[in-house]
């Protein structure tokens, strides 16, 4: 099986599974009300807007340039990979998930144009702009979590260029799979998540941009379960007060600026992308600041 096919089969188990957590057998209604989608403001970085307000806010967090130049180098490249029908013009008002695009379509176009290589996802996307924020311990190895994040190290290995002089252990030590407790508590899987990254030495240096992760629980069996960051995005302040978060949405979808009012709005739309599930035996989806559990 060729790298692209590989990608896409990933990608139909993915779907096969939330499509199974989602309906949750059919058995009974959530017990803890759901987000709704809401639409928001967002563009994919089509337009010199965009690109102007998103480079400014860069800068104004401190980020290098060079990572920044970087940054528009990828999403230019993803852009012209795909059909400009499938992307905004500008900033457009939207529910999240009512998108332009079938990923799978865009995955093909983009093999097309690229081969094998597999883009960048999110993962590597945040951290190609925010590791000058993050140390770890000098003794991590080179590699962890490679059944989790070989999607993400084949990447890296063919573009090691994208990490910006970091290195692969720096960014498998952030984001390898920690060790989880068997509970569906979020104040304590957020406390487990802190000490495994603590045991790595991860530590975040002061900055206005902000690391959001939405963490994801995997239960194995009573004894086997994981913490995994799952999605991540770098937050970025307004004059104004409200926030822009820069992402990735997945290997074979977009780049998106989101505009938000408040961090309560930030929650809104993650959760409703990914809190898509109920009683199941893991806990629901939290999200991170940083090192620190995000406030309701």
């Amino acid at each position: 099986m060729n790298r692209k096919n590989h990608l896409l089969a990933i990608l139909a188990a993915v779907s096969f599974i939330l499509a199974t957590l989602t309906g949750c057998g059919g058995k009974t209604e959530p017990d803890i009300p759901q987000p709704t989608q809401e639409p928001i403001e967002y563009a994919n970085l089509t337009d010199e807007e965009s690109r102007a307000l998103l480079s400014r806010l860069l800068g104004d967090a401190g980020i290098d340039e060079t990572r920044i130049r970087g940054l528009f180098d990828r999403v230019d490249q993803f852009n012209a990979s795909v059909k400009s029908e499938w992307l905004t013009n500008g900033f457009e008002r939207a529910v999240p998930t009512d998108t332009k695009y079938d990923p799978y379509e865009m995955q093909d176009l983009w093999a097309e144009k690229n081969g094998d290589f597999p883009g960048y996802n999110c993962r590597i996307t945040a951290f190609s702009l925010f590791g000058e924020f993050v140390t770890v311990g000098a003794d991590q190895p080179k590699t962890q979590g490679e059944d989790t994040l070989f999607l993400d190290l084949e990447t890296l290995t063919e573009d090691p260029a994208v990490l910006c002089g970091d290195s692969t252990a720096k960014f498998c030590a952030l984001f390898a799979p920690v060790p989880a407790a068997d509970s569906t508590d979020v104040d304590e899987q957020a406390k487990t998540l802190q000490a495994g990254w603590a045991a790595r030495g991860v530590a975040f240096s002061d900055s206005t941009a902000r690391l959001i992760s939405v963490v994801l629980h995997d239960r194995f069996s009573d004894t086997e379960n994981t913490l995994f960051v799952g999605h991540v995005g770098v937050l970025l302040p307004v004059e104004d007060g409200s926030f822009c978060l820069i992402e990735k949405v997945a290997f074979q979808e977009p780049y998106r600026l989101v505009k938000l009012r408040n961090r309560a709005e930030l929650r809104n739309y993650l959760m409703a992308k990914y809190d898509t599930s109920w009683g199941q035996d893991t806990t629901r989806p939290f999200i991170m600041e940083n090192d620190s559990l995000m406030a309701e």
